[in-house]
């Protein structure tokens, strides 16, 4: 188990399933009430068990929020390896980079506050070992799209289609997360877009620069 849990491990099913409730309720508490509002009481209540019982397993809240996120980032990681194939993967090129704008912006737009307040965390942790755990699992996100992505690497003109597919997708997800979750970044001020028009032109640039020279 990973150093950023607690060092109490359970061993009984009841005790793993305690947990495992403890860290679902931690991460509807900050889908719904951000980092500022993931406060123990309330975890504790969407739980059902005492506050006191959270402090037996758990150092600190922050122990708590680690464990949380990163169960997060587990359970995501092991949906991708599985389904993330047939979820993305289209007959083109073209409609495979539509299908990948739209998966992102959809799952911005049903989680924003749990993204915020996952990416704020993960700010505050940067140089930690649990930041740098979290960055793994959200790296390796990133290259199972890239796995994906590569079955139209016939198609792709630069030198290296894994580093221009990698590149390609960094900048997709940098886009999609920035316009959905900051509303006042610079994509609102100079290119106020429809959510509609980000999806189609992050598509079209995404196809236009893997097949360039």
């Amino acid at each position: 188990m990973s150093k950023v849990l607690s060092t109490r491990e359970p061993k009984q099913q009841r005790s793993r399933e305690t947990l495992e409730r403890l860290l679902r309720a931690t991460i509807k508490v900050l889908d719904e009430e951000g980092l500022d509002g993931a406060v123990v009481p309330k975890i504790a209540a969407m739980a059902e068990v005492a506050p006191a019982s959270i402090y037996r397993r758990f150092v600190d809240k922050d122990a708590l929020l680690k464990a949380a996120f990163m169960h997060m980032l587990r359970i995501s990681n092991k949906a991708n390896r599985s389904r993330l194939k047939k979820a993305l993967l289209r007959d083109t090129l073209e409609a495979t980079a539509e299908r990948l704008m739209a998966l992102l912006h959809d799952q911005y737009r049903r989680f924003p506050t749990l993204f915020r307040a996952l990416s704020r965390f993960m700010d505050g942790e940067a140089d930690s070992e649990f930041g740098r755990e979290a960055r793994s699992h959200v790296a390796e996100n990133v290259n199972l799209v890239v796995d994906v992505l590569m079955a139209f690497s016939s198609e792709i003109k630069h030198g290296s289609p894994r580093r221009s597919l990698q590149f390609a997708v960094l900048s997709a997800v940098s886009s999609m997360e920035v316009h959905t979750l900051e509303p006042a970044s610079l994509w609102h001020a100079v290119l106020p877009l429809s959510h509609k028009e980000l999806k189609a032109e992050l598509a079209r640039g995404f196809v236009a620069y893997l097949r360039s020279p």
